[in-house]
């Protein structure tokens, strides 16, 4: 009878023997897995990473498309036009990006005198009239005017409007007779930027005057879409320049969220130039970095250059320097002197958070 026992007590013990060796082995057949897994996962992590940037990246370009063609939109509507939309904003935020161009444009309308005019440190301004017609400057600086009277010689002729302009100055150069002989505008112009995480970086849409600006982390500035700035010729020969010119001011703190609703609000197209001129002289300086500006004055100005290169520019039409070939002193439209159409609107549009 004790040989009975003892044998089931050792069959019990070979028992549980046994299971516990199975429980080891599928405890270490679990581990195994898991650190494959993980070896797995370490080696797809990078691919799982750029799979996430580069949709990440393809939503921002999308919403920084719609962005601004809801801004062109209500841009060229009429005062009080405004409109609300919905942009996922799930990693990327908005921001203002304050007084971030400057363009400046200036050319002779009426009569036979040619006026050349500068800005000098923002205050003092030089003005020369080389058949001394000029008798009369207003100057509306960010919407206040004054006039001035101009006393008759042949010297330049200085007026200080004692402090900067923050948005626009607006000259107009009129002779004895009353007519408008000179304009000079220079306009700042604020934009907006569309930042995004990535797991690289931070990538940057900015949104600047009807242009689109990009920039990949750890990259340059790259220049998407340009400013609407053209030149034609009509079937009549006549020579065009027209230019529109876009300013977004951020009002209040700038919308985010998931589903985040942002509202544009229209402040009303303003005609700057819609007359004939001549002696064309134009410059923009771009804040947003460094090299956007020499590409557009390459971009405007290509053509000059090889035309200049291959044969003389007496027959050239279009965009070309100013003085310096660099174009450094800004550009000015060929043939100088001939008279061409020049159209140049102002759209404010306000971002309101």
């Amino acid at each position: 009878m004790e040989g009975v026992h003892f044998e089931t007590y050792a069959r019990r013990i070979a028992d549980e023997d046994e299971s516990v060796s199975e429980i080891i082995g599928v405890v270490m057949l679990l581990a195994m897995v898991i650190s494959i897994l993980g070896l797995v996962l370490v080696a797809l992590q990078p691919y799982v990473n750029d799979f996430d940037d580069n949709k990440n990246w393809s939503t921002a370009r999308v919403t920084a498309e719609q962005i601004q063609d809801r801004i062109n939109l209500v841009g060229s509507a009429a005062n009080g036009t405004g409109i609300a939309f919905t942009i996922p904003l799930i990693s990327s935020s908005l921001g203002s990006m304050g007084m971030a161009e400057t363009w400046t444009i200036q050319a002779d309308l009426e009569g036979h005198d040619r006026v050349f005019l500068s800005l000098e440190n923002g205050t003092l301004i030089s003005l020369y009239s080389q058949n001394e017609t000029a008798s009369l400057v207003t100057i509306e600086k960010d919407g206040f005017l004054t006039s001035y009277n101009l006393s008759s010689g042949p010297d330049a002729q200085i007026i200080d409007i004692n402090r900067t302009h923050e948005k626009s100055l607006i000259i107009n150069v009129y002779n004895s007779e009353g007519e408008n002989i000179h304009r000079y505008i220079s306009i700042r112009l604020s934009g907006i930027v569309l930042s995004t995480r990535m797991n690289v970086g931070t990538h940057s849409m900015a949104l600047i005057n009807s242009a689109r600006l990009e920039r990949m982390p750890n990259e340059q500035w790259t220049i998407e879409t340009w400013p609407k700035l053209r030149f034609d010729i009509s079937s009549a020969g006549q020579q065009r320049v027209a230019l529109t010119l876009t300013d977004i001011e951020a009002k209040g703190s700038m919308p985010s969220g998931n589903s985040a609703t942002l509202e544009l609000l229209s402040k009303g197209p303003t005609s700057l130039f819609d007359e004939l001129a001549r002696n064309l002289r134009f410059s923009m300086v771009n804040d947003v970095h460094e090299i956007i500006t020499p590409q557009y004055i390459a971009h405007w100005s290509g053509d000059y250059s090889i035309h200049s290169a291959i044969s003389s520019n007496e027959e050239y039409n279009g965009f070309g320097p100013w003085q310096r070939q660099s174009g450094s002193d800004g550009l000015t439209l060929f043939p100088n002197d001939n008279n061409f159409l020049l159209q140049i609107n102002l759209q404010q549009v306000e971002v309101i958070g």
